[in-house]
């Protein structure tokens, strides 16, 4: 199975693994005995060793007629039925009565990576960039608006910590050691 920095999260990575489960199941044959197994079969199509190959690590989508010679042969050799329901966890906490089969999974990935489907994911947080601020590295830097560095006639008036109102005559102190409640 490709690693995630070879081929990222989404419709083909759901696809590949889908196959890459069949390819362990089966015991993972080789290539060659693979490509010879779609030549060998009823109803054979026969696919290349390089074709396999490329389908397992990602690199290329083929047809459905392809994809399926290849799970058909995989179940054979892994002698598995590809019409068999994919989830067999009966009675578990997770059977929700799906009756989808192996190759309905995979025939469903395989589109959905064709029509590039892109799986539901939970809705991401608006991308909508904070205002910018005219203060910070490089700007203007902001006009204090009362804390420290500032005087008290600069402060709001509804400041619920200032300890004297505001007036217009400059004061000399303005902050005790007593809190405003």
């Amino acid at each position: 199975m490709p690693s995630p920095d070879e081929l990222p999260p989404g419709t083909r990575r759901a696809f590949v693994a889908e196959l890459f489960f069949h390819y362990t199941e089966a015991g993972r044959p080789t290539l060659a005995r693979v490509a010879a197994t779609t030549r060998s079969m009823t109803d054979a199509f026969p696919v290349s060793r390089e074709t396999i190959r490329r389908l397992l690590r990602g690199e290329a989508v083929a047809r459905w007629e392809r994809v399926d010679a290849v799970l058909r042969a995989l179940c054979e050799i892994g002698n598995q039925d590809p019409d068999r329901r994919r989830w067999l966890e009966t009675g578990d906490w997770n059977d929700d009565g799906d009756p989808t089969t192996c190759r309905q999974q995979l025939r469903q990935l395989l589109y959905d990576d064709i029509d590039e489907v892109q799986p539901e994911l939970p809705p991401a947080p608006s991308a909508v960039p904070p205002p910018r601020s005219s203060g910070g590295w490089g700007g203007t830097p902001p006009t204090p608006t009362g804390g420290w560095g500032s005087t008290l006639s600069q402060q709001k008036q509804d400041d619920p910590w200032a300890t004297t109102p505001p007036s217009s005559t400059p004061s000399t102190g303005g902050y005790t050691d007593e809190p405003p409640f």
